[in-house]
């Protein structure tokens, strides 16, 4: 597999490189956004506050035996080497600086007024309390792109509440859809409002720019981490207004077609999927599975019977399945045209032969880590196809570049921010909130 550039001059022309990025977001959804943007080759300088710095540093202290760290060991500098945050932060800079004195404040505004985009997902209204609104951030570059992302929005009778990805589900009625019949809700196991959200910003953030470039004005960019949740609901809102019925709870059931499950197979935890999307498919598995005579049952005949048999045709299914390998299982049905494919676990995917031929997973060297692989470009562009540049940075690792070169500060200056604490390489809070 490819290993990613460990210097930070670009080898290829990307489509962002010309663009700086002011990050002050923080865990997921922020950093999704602007991992989104130094993927395009955009210049993100992610910063940080040394008393609360971004929650996927992890806390200070944990314990060992934590899968998010190599091997599980925290190391001496845990807030380094959490997987969750080097996944998210490769190919950007990281500086650190309070905000909470005079310094760090004309440090800040130095750096909005080089910056095109400015991104945080803070609990609303956090930066304004600080003095910074969108007009004044104008008055150090008039053009400004703001993008402000807290959970709810920045109006609306919720505007000030906090919230995390975990709530997004259950608060955008996700979770109510989700679990198996005769349940209650379940959560889906992963955040989905995050990533999303993410998504969402990066987007529009390559329209605001667009926009900038034919009209020269900046703008302020209100993006809902709840709604854009919601808006992976759509069709299923719209069929209630219509039809007045709430969506069921169906686990990996299909309201359409059957039998559509996950089945287990041979050796431990292991599973396979299988759709059938038509009568002549169903004919072609029940052949497998048990002949002519299954394959004529009038029981299993149409999509109509087998929807409402699907408890027999899950329990027949996995008797054959479970005897035999995934993939075996998998090669056989999609021979015979019948939607399948094996459940892939973490092994399994970095060590597949398609994500291997496409470069899928990148190896990079982060300095107290070692090599990991890690997610690289998720789309192939022919002039500009963007690259993991380099690692993620560790705590205020940038410090001294970003001030000098960038904001042209004498080493006297930046020694005397970090005299003061405005920034520095360690954290001095006890705990992350």
């Amino acid at each position: 597999m490819a290993t990613t550039q460990q210097t930070h001059s670009a080898t290829t022309r990307q489509a962002l490189t010309n663009y700086r990025i002011l990050d002050l977001s923080r865990i997921w959804a922020g950093p999704y956004c602007t991992k989104l943007l130094a993927d395009m080759g955009a210049q993100v300088i992610k910063m940080e506050s040394l008393s609360v710095y971004d929650s996927h540093r992890g806390p200070i202290n944990p314990a060992r035996g934590i899968a998010a760290y190599p091997d599980g060991e925290p190391g001496e500098e845990p807030w380094n080497r959490n997987g969750w945050f080097n996944m998210l932060h490769m190919s950007k800079y990281g500086i650190t600086l309070e905000l909470t004195g005079e310094a760090g404040k004309r440090v800040f505004e130095e750096l909005v007024s080089i910056s095109d985009v400015l991104v945080e997902n803070f609990r609303q209204g956090s930066l304004a309390r600080l003095g910074y609104t969108y007009e004044e951030l104008r008055r150090f570059r008039p053009d400004l792109i703001y993008v402000s992302m807290p959970a709810f929005g920045n109006t609306g009778p919720w505007q000030k509440y906090l919230a995390y990805g975990i709530g997004q589900e259950q608060l955008s009625g996700m979770a109510h859809m989700t679990g198996y019949p005769g349940e209650g809700p379940m959560k889906s196991g992963i955040n989905h409002g995050d990533p999303i959200t993410g998504s969402h910003a990066a987007g529009v953030v390559l329209a605001a720019l667009r926009h900038r470039r034919r009209t020269g004005k900046g703008m302020f960019i209100d993006v809902s981490q709840q709604e854009s949740a919601i808006s992976l609901i759509g069709g299923e809102v719209l069929a209630y207004q219509i039809t007045g019925v709430e969506p069921e709870r169906r686990g990996n059931r299909s309201p359409h077609f059957a039998p559509h499950n996950a089945y287990p197979c041979a050796g431990e935890d292991r599973w396979v999927t299988i759709s059938v999307t038509g009568d002549q498919q169903w004919r072609l598995l029940a052949g497998i599975l048990g002949g002519s005579a299954l394959a004529s049952d009038p029981r299993f005949a149409t999509t109509v019977d087998r929807l409402q048999r699907q408890d027999e045709l899950d329990e027949l299914i996995s008797d054959w399945t479970k005897h035999r390998e995934a993939y075996e299982v998998s090669r056989t049905l999609q021979e015979a045209g019948i939607p399948s494919s094996p459940v892939l676990r973490g092994p399994d995917v970095l060590q597949d032969p398609h994500y291997r031929a496409r470069g899928t997973f990148v190896s990079v060297n982060h300095r107290q880590v070692g090599s990991k692989m890690y997610p690289g470009i998720p789309w192939k562009m022919s002039a500009t196809p963007g690259q993991v540049r380099w690692p993620s940075p560790t705590l205020g690792e940038h410090n001294h570049q970003i001030y000098g070169d960038l904001l042209g500060m004498t080493v006297k200056e930046i020694t005397a921010l970090e005299e003061q604490g405005t920034i520095g390489t360690k954290p001095t809070g006890s705990r992350i909130i």
